[in-house]
């Protein structure tokens, strides 16, 4: 089994897509936007700009010496969706052409002038370059590799930063290029992976249109003939849909959640999936991610700015009504208490159930 290499500036020919438009010009964010080590871009008004550069946040001199200035930019990114900041309307999302996530936020609802939260998304990274980086170990990354080939049902989880959406692009790169392939997103943030992908985008409510849902969107999904949903994050009651439609026959789709350990993740799923409005009982909710999901897979990002998968959980059965867990794949940090290093070694559980699953496939699940 080999790793896919995404990293490369993919040419458009006749059967790829075109590239993508230039980034317009944004003045005093133009350096920054080409500083491919720079993630996140935080103007806080005319005070100052801070940016996540590695990992680490770092308040920077450059500023905006106007408020004409400042909302000329604001003007400039807001320009091709169509969108403008009001009174009334003092919120906006949209996406550079690379596909980066701005977020703007403006007076009244701030005191000193629009704040813009522009979110880059990394070069797609193949698991193999996860290893390179030592966000994970050559086992884990063959194992995740024949999971997502298996059709194993996984929940990426992790908070803020930590990269979840970066992991499950480079699954995604593995699912076969035959397979049809839905993906559902509140912003953009999963490319145009697979010659069978089909993207789709949450929509909010606008003058003179309604809102369209996440979960609206996965209910259309299973409409289009889809081998696989994978939704960009589960935040809603969508989660609900998200699990059926994983128990009714669209193995190997995949999420991402935020939540700081596996268990956590069981829980804010659960939280999500009883917001659906249905007069759930929490057993039949548990039952359902029990069969649903087999893999949880736990990023985090330590103070250094280094990522890793601290964890690949399975979801073994229930036991009077508790979800049990097993942990297939550890990361042990070198030091533990309140501050751990992000110096260690990754750990194996030989004992795993999915192993024996993807065996039975006839999938070596291990290198």
């Amino acid at each position: 089994m080999g790793f896919r290499d995404d990293t490369e500036t993919e040419k458009t020919d006749a059967n790829s897509l075109p590239t993508a438009l230039p980034i317009p010009d944004l003045g005093l964010l133009n350096p920054l936007l080409q500083d491919r080590d720079v993630t996140e871009i935080m103007v806080n008004d005319l005070r100052n700009i801070a940016i996540e550069k590695r990992g680490q946040i770092v308040v920077t001199p450059v500023r905006f010496k106007s408020i004409d200035e400042l909302n000329r930019i604001v003007r400039i990114l807001l320009e091709p969706s169509g969108k403008a900041i009001t009174p009334e309307f003092p919120l906006a999302i949209t996406t550079l052409p690379d596909g980066s996530r701005v977020h703007i936020a403006a007076p009244p609802i701030t005191e000193f002038g629009p704040c813009i939260t522009i979110r880059r998304f990394p070069r797609r990274y193949s698991l193999e370059q996860f290893v390179q980086v030592q966000s994970l170990d050559a086992r884990m990354a063959f194992f995740l590799s024949a999971c997502v080939i298996g059709k194993q049902n996984i929940l990426i989880s992790g908070g803020t930063g930590t990269g979840k959406t970066t992991l499950l692009n480079a699954l995604i790169s593995l699912i076969p290029p035959h397979e049809r392939v839905i993906t559902i997103e509140d912003t953009a943030e999963i490319p145009l992976i697979l010659p069978n992908q089909v993207k789709m985008m949450a929509k909010l409510k606008g003058l003179g249109s309604e809102a369209i849902t996440p979960r609206e969107l996965v209910h259309n999904a299973l409409r289009m003939r889809p081998d696989r949903i994978i939704v960009g994050e589960c935040r809603g009651p969508e989660a609900l849909d998200m699990i059926q439609a994983m128990n009714t026959g669209h193995q190997g789709s995949m999420t991402t959640i935020h939540a700081n350990t596996p268990r956590d993740a069981l829980f804010r799923l659960e939280t999500l999936m009883l917001s659906s409005g249905l007069d759930l009982p929490l057993s039949a909710v548990r039952r359902q991610i029990a069969s649903a999901v087999q893999l949880i897979v736990q990023i985090r990002r330590f103070n250094s700015g280094t990522r890793k998968v601290v964890s690949i959980q399975e979801i073994t059965g229930l036991e009077q009504d508790t979800l049990l867990l097993q942990e297939v794949f550890s990361f042990e940090s070198d030091k533990n208490g309140e501050i751990q290093s992000d110096q260690g070694v990754f750990k194996m559980n030989m004992s795993a159930k999915v192993i024996e699953n993807l065996k039975a496939q006839g999938i070596k699940a291990l290198p």
